[in-house]
């Protein structure tokens, strides 16, 4: 080779060796671009993703060089955009492909997220599927993605059935939640959780209350939230006033309903409005207008999935062939209610005012059987609203109690004193109400509030409660901790279910309770965590203890339905001080941290 041709050849290496450099330069700027792009995007689970951004969403999708799990963050915020705007069901198909897809990292907020949107879809259609989805994003989120949590949090108390908690119970879960977030002043966690004691005011038939709480969610909404959002409060002011039978304040809202959604200008948005136009006409007996509505409506309902509103639209269509006389239409409607997919969703199933539109169709139709029967049940539901509503008179105490809540946004807890003497004043005042048999459930509620549910220990802000109060200890003696971390947990939730894991966790509360001393402090401080404190010891039996510890977790193993045995695996971390333990936060932040490049 001559020295030309050496030359020639090393300069197209180099050429070669400069361009791989910069494709690989390339690539990492734009993977770079679109994490930023994808931080930019992101909103709470409570708030809408913006418009705009969701062509270049869709563009990024058809891109070969957009990393995997850039996709995937995507994906998840393409489908919480398609519930907002109204298409539950190409969101669905998306988070159910989702769920599937094995490159999904199991601790990631797009996992939580996807639980969790699941679980909102499956509340709209009213399928029990969404408690599950609940509680599985409510585990995923806990500790780490803080709006995720509470979504799933007031899902739980609002529509699921926990141990057939009263309302009451319900209520001061909420009212806690609220002093929790206006302490830290968030507001868009508050306007989510007012909302959310609006459904449970509804849901007693307490309208005014519930009114009263969706106003405030959307006043504080309008200076918080995307404007979708804004206006999705509105339809909850207007449904509680329409309940009411204050049409003339529900009209008023329409109004600004009206107003709103100029801006916003969805499908979804417009049937909302037009949906109130066409409910406000039906009670008020005006079928011209509601004629007009159902025009305008049936155009928007066209471009989104929401079944319970495709129903809606259809009673009152069929409201409107009955004052036109037109048997047909009215049959037609009739029948399609005994179809389980086409039929009136059970909650709204119940409501007087559809009970009693059957009684006039079948008397129309000349079924005198069909009409007794859907009087006997309009007879039934009647006396059932009034029962409802007396009972829960005795939860009104509780509820009158949300003035002192709006306080609580501004004023409440400044300096510890004051928040005691708020609480002891709330407990003096519901005794006084509801007298000694309260009294036993106000404990029960305050062991809950402290008591983690699956393992019966103290949970994370007790225990480490009772640890900050532990004093100094004597002469060569020291107070020594350690924190329990079940190092397979994940892996046991993706390999046999998370019942199974919830399993682990309580034949690791067993085995510690069996082998740790009265006197010793036991909690769960995590998902998989768990923190044992020694008071006032000698170092090495404190030493010997904790090997007892973890040799006995070492040896944990445990059955499952199939027949299968689990082992336990656990970590442990100790932390010794001659003083007290009044920085317990702070410790525990970092035995977790040490645990965490332990693990990695």
């Amino acid at each position: 080779m001559t020295r030309i041709q050496s030359l020639k050849s090393f300069c197209c290496a180099s050429a070669v060796f400069w361009g791989l450099g910069f494709a690989f330069y390339s690539q990492n700027l734009l993977a770079n671009d679109v994490d930023d792009f994808i931080q930019n995007i992101q909103v709470s689970t409570y708030d809408c993703p913006d418009d705009q951004f969701m062509p270049q969403v869709d563009e990024y999708f058809k891109d070969a060089t957009i990393l995997p799990q850039q996709i995937l963050k995507m994906k998840v915020h393409k489908a919480h955009w398609l519930i907002c705007v109204g298409k539950n069901n190409q969101a669905q198909a998306i988070l159910e492909r989702l769920l599937s897809d094995p490159s999904m990292d199991k601790n990631s907020r797009s996992f939580a997220s996807v639980h969790y949107q699941l679980g909102f879809i499956f509340d709209v259609q009213e399928k029990p599927q969404k408690c599950d989805y609940y509680r599985q994003s409510q585990r995923l989120s806990k500790d780490k993605f803080g709006d995720i949590y509470l979504s799933s949090q007031l899902g739980l108390i609002t529509v699921c059935d926990q141990e057939k908690q009263d309302i009451g119970i319900k209520l001061g879960r909420m009212f806690a939640l609220v002093k929790y977030y206006s302490d830290r002043d968030d507001q868009k966690s508050l306007a989510h959780i007012h909302n959310n004691i609006g459904l449970l005011y509804a849901s007693i038939g307490q309208r005014a209350l519930a009114a009263e709480q969706y106003e405030k969610t959307y006043q504080i909404g309008l200076n918080v939230y995307e404007e979708k959002n804004q206006v999705a409060p509105l339809i909850s002011i207007i449904t509680s006033y329409t309940g009411s039978g204050d049409y003339e304040n529900a009209k008023l809202m329409i109004e600004e309903l009206g107003r709103r959604n100029l801006k916003v200008n969805t499908p979804l948005t417009n049937s909302w409005y037009h949906f109130a136009q066409s409910r406000q006409a039906y009670r008020t007996n005006d079928f011209e207008s509601l004629r007009k509505s159902l025009r305008s409506w049936n155009v928007f309902l066209q471009q989104i999935s929401h079944q319970t509103m495709h129903i809606l639209y259809e009673w009152y269509v069929a409201a409107l062939c009955l004052y036109d006389e037109d048997r047909a239409c009215v049959r037609q409607f009739l029948e399609r209610q005994n179809n389980t997919e086409l039929a009136m969703p059970k909650s709204l199933s119940k409501h007087l005012h559809y009970t009693g539109f059957l009684v006039k169709a079948h008397l129309f139709l000349g079924n005198v059987e069909a009409a007794q029967q859907s009087f006997e049940r309009y007879t039934e539901i009647s006396l059932e609203k009034i029962r409802k509503q007396q009972k829960s008179a005795r939860v009104l105490g509780v509820a009158k109690l949300h003035n002192e809540i709006i306080g609580l946004e501004t004023s409440l807890a400044k300096v510890q004193e004051q928040r005691i003497q708020v609480v002891i004043l709330v407990v003096m005042t519901i005794l006084a109400m509801l007298g000694l048999g309260y009294l036993t459930f106000g404990r029960q509620y305050l062991l809950r509030l402290a008591t983690d549910p699956l393992t019966g220990l103290p949970n994370e802000h007790s225990v480490l409660s009772k640890i900050k109060k532990v004093k100094a200890p004597s002469y060569e003696n020291v107070n020594t901790l350690a924190l329990f971390d079940v190092s397979n947990f994940t892996s046991m939730s993706e390999l046999h279910g998370y019942k199974t894991a919830d399993l682990a966790l309580q034949q690791v509360t067993d085995c510690l309770k069996h082998v740790t001393r009265d006197q010793d402090i036991l909690g769960r401080v995590g998902t998989d965590q768990f923190i044992v404190c020694l008071v006032d010891i000698e170092e090495n039996i404190a030493i010997e203890l904790f090997a007892r510890i973890q040799n006995a977790l070492g040896d944990l193993t445990f059955k499952i339905g199939s027949g299968e045995t689990v082992d336990v695996r656990a970590n442990m971390h100790m932390y010794s001080s001659v003083n007290s333990l009044s920085d317990v936060e702070d410790v525990l932040a970092e035995i977790r941290q040490a645990l965490r490049h332990h693990k990695a």
